[in-house]
């Protein structure tokens, strides 16, 4: 004997909205996405994708050097934060998406 009614909770949260930012697509699409994203990369040479590669390398691992050497610490002060993010994550996006 089943607890709940699982399609009446299905039916519940039907429209709640949380989206979790994902769709479905069909094979087709899903199949032009990648031939589009192949096309993209392999348009770049080894050495350009290496260049971008160590460029993104430096941005990362300072951020990360920095969270593990305060790994003792209990909090992180970090003003202006979202600015900062802002303009790293976009020098990421530059590198990646070109």
């Amino acid at each position: 004997m089943a607890l709940v009614d699982f399609d009446k909770v299905m039916a519940e949260y039907a429209n709640v909205g949380h989206e979790f930012d994902f769709s479905a697509v069909s094979e087709e699409e899903y199949n032009a996405k990648i031939k589009d994203a192949q096309s993209k990369a392999s348009s770049l040479t080894a050495d350009e994708y290496k260049q971008r590669l160590i460029q993104l390398e430096k941005i990362i691992i300072p951020f990360l050097q920095k969270l593990h050497s305060t790994s003792e610490q209990e909090y992180i002060y970090w003003p202006n934060r979202k600015e900062l993010l802002e303009a790293e994550m976009k020098k990421i996006l530059q590198l990646t998406r070109g």
